[in-house]
């Protein structure tokens, strides 16, 4: 486990091993005994136990990326991303945004932008994302991500993949220039 990123009132880490998920606390409906508090969007796909997934993720090779924003070890948000397995077309490698969580009561807090933004530090070549919700699409196309009919010549073969968003690398740069702007640790003063 390695600690990326912290502001004023999250940490933000990046998971290794599967037992790294004991260190921390996954809030769902059934752990708060409160049905609209914790992880539950993902319930309907498939995930019925988020502690079981997360570990079985974290014991898949490749490795795939996964990242946590927590506050005093209970966890808010989470990131998962893996390798495509078939490189873009120019041979730069793909990774794909398989799914992202906030904790509902901790939306609006630029958290999901700061997940994406430390998943992006940890890739080389495009990214993929195929959203599930209009408003996840909303959000993926505020960053940067685009269509594959946006594009003059495709970077990623997709023609089996329908709905996905494409991330290419020169707007992975861009983004990432702006990313401490996102983990101000201090309140700026003005004199």
């Amino acid at each position: 486990m390695k600690l990326l990123r912290s502001d004023m009132e999250f940490q933000y880490y990046k998971l290794d091993d599967a037992s790294d998920i004991n260190k921390f606390i996954i809030q769902t409906p059934e752990s708060t005994g409160m049905p609209n508090q914790g992880f539950s969007f993902f319930k309907g796909m498939g995930v019925t136990d988020y502690v079981r997934t997360f570990k079985m993720w974290l014991r898949e090779f490749p490795r795939p990326i996964f990242i946590v924003a927590a506050k005093n070890k209970i966890v808010v948000g989470w990131v998962y991303i893996e390798e495509w397995g078939v490189p873009a077309l120019d041979g730069a490698p793909v990774s794909v945004l398989r799914a992202i969580e906030v904790l509902p009561s901790m939306r609006h807090r630029k958290l999901g932008m700061k997940l994406v933004l430390l998943a992006l530090t940890q890739i080389v070549g495009y990214l993929l994302v195929k959203p599930l919700t209009p408003q996840a699409e909303i959000f993926f196309r505020k960053i940067g991500f685009k269509a594959p009919a946006e594009f003059r010549k495709v970077p990623v073969d997709l023609t089996q993949h329908y709905g996905y968003l494409i991330l290419p690398p020169f707007m992975r740069k861009k983004i990432l220039e702006d990313i401490d702007n996102y983990f101000r640790t201090k309140t700026p003063h003005f004199t």
